[in-house]
């Protein structure tokens, strides 16, 4: 297994060092505006090389560390080639343009081996260490994963480690220190909010005494606003992390009716970022819609987890439902939100065989959601193929996709026969 880990951080660095995704002046930008600002005035700036901040402290305290890191490795290196003749100077420019964007890119990488690893413990104890070598291999080979943190410098990698790591205590039967690993996650980014109620379910049925449930749900929170402080200028860190969430983070993401993910909204519309959803049909916006949709559609899976005994199979296969069912049919969706689903679904195929074919469609059709806008590498042309038309054939096969999941899930679900 280490092996395999150190092959996969080996090829994952070489990717690390090519082509630069548009998004990543972010994620430069602020680890350098972290220290030439200062932390308290790091939110309220107004200028900005791409954009302003729009992810939590713990996103940004992560790249200001990898920002101090670059300088010093590339210090060292500016030092061994004054004080060795024989050092390579071309070292010198290779890093100055590629080195720091590699290093940003670093932490999504080691979160890709830390999935892998538990994917890897998971199915040992399911199965065996062979058949779990070949699940991490399964998950750290796959190109969505590969390409979403070491190609493109995507974040979803490290906030889903601690989602897999939290479901991995839950089962350990550890829920507390579950739910504070699954509430860090918050810290970085807040995309796995989709997942609260499977865990607070989680949470709520465990043999720990309730007053411990209620202070690490309350208590842990506060501890991260404080954690927050050298951000704090004006108020004390409680209200600022909530108006930071509430009125920047979740409040200023965008209306788009679809951003870029092949789903029900790019079937009717197409990908089209001037379509937003405040929209309305029958008296009501898309977005409104999109929620009852997912909530309808969710509220099976989350009384079924309720209900029944825990299993892991259950919560695998539940919080894989969630993931898909946000994805199709919520608005303003990226196409990297398929993501959450993907560890969990690797991990299920070599519990229930059947699914590996589902498996390899919804991993390439995500794949192509991915290469979809930003169209790299393209040696042969092919972007001029993603027509609006073939989007929408994606759409309706993603939507073919969730039939397909659904009939699986109720076959697993229904009862068995005595």
């Amino acid at each position: 297994m280490i092996s395999l880990l150190f092959l996969a951080f080996l090829f994952r660095t070489a990717l690390s060092f090519g082509p630069f995704h548009p998004d990543l002046g972010n994620h430069l930008d602020w680890g350098i505006k972290f220290w030439t600002l200062g932390p308290k005035y790091f939110y309220e700036n107004l200028f900005w090389q791409v954009s302003w901040p729009n992810q939590p402290p713990g996103t940004i305290y992560t790249f200001a560390l990898i920002r101090k890191i670059y300088e010093a490795i590339f210090g060292l290196t500016w030092w061994l080639n004054i004080k060795i003749p024989s050092f390579p100077s071309t070292l010198i420019p290779f890093f100055e343009n590629k080195l720091y964007v590699a290093l940003v890119k670093l932490p999504s990488i080691l979160a890709d081996l830390g999935i892998g690893l538990l994917i890897y413990k998971f199915v040992k104890e399911l199965k065996n260490s062979k058949v779990a070598k070949i699940a991490a291999t399964v998950f750290l080979v796959n190109p969505v994963i590969w390409y979403n943190s070491a190609v493109w410098g995507q974040t979803d990698a490290l906030i889903n480690f601690f989602g897999l790591w939290s479901l991995y205590l839950f089962w350990k039967k550890k829920p507390i220190l579950a739910a504070i690993v699954f509430l860090s996650s918050f810290y970085f980014k807040g995309s796995l909010l989709i997942f609260l109620p499977i865990i607070l379910i989680l949470l709520a049925k465990s043999e720990t005494a309730w007053w411990k449930k209620v202070i690490v749900v309350l208590i842990f929170p506060v501890v991260l606003a404080y954690l927050s402080f050298p951000f704090v200028r004006w108020m004390s860190p409680i209200p600022w992390l909530y108006h930071l969430y509430v009125d920047r983070i979740f409040g200023h993401q965008g209306n788009m009716l679809t951003a870029n993910a092949f789903n029900l909204w790019a079937l009717f519309f197409g990908i089209d970022f001037s379509v937003n959803d405040l929209g309305s049909f029958l008296g009501l916006t898309f977005k409104s819609w999109g929620q009852i949709l997912f909530m309808v559609i969710s509220a099976p899976v989350l009384v079924a987890l309720l209900v029944k005994k825990f299993k892991i199979e259950s919560v695998l296969f539940s919080l894989s439902a969630i993931a898909v069912f946000s994805f199709l049919f919520l608005t303003n969706m990226h196409e990297r939100y398929l993501y959450p689903a993907i560890p969990c679904l690797t991990i299920l195929i070599f519990i229930v065989p059947k699914m590996k074919f589902f498996y390899a469609l919804l991993c390439t059709a995500f794949m192509l959601n991915l290469y979809n806008l930003w169209f790299v590498p393209d040696p042969f042309g092919v972007k001029v193929f993603f027509t609006p038309s073939l989007v929408r054939v994606f759409s309706l096969f993603n939507l073919f996709l969730l039939v397909w999941f659904l009939w699986i899930f109720l076959r697993f679900f229904r009862p068995k026969k005595i």
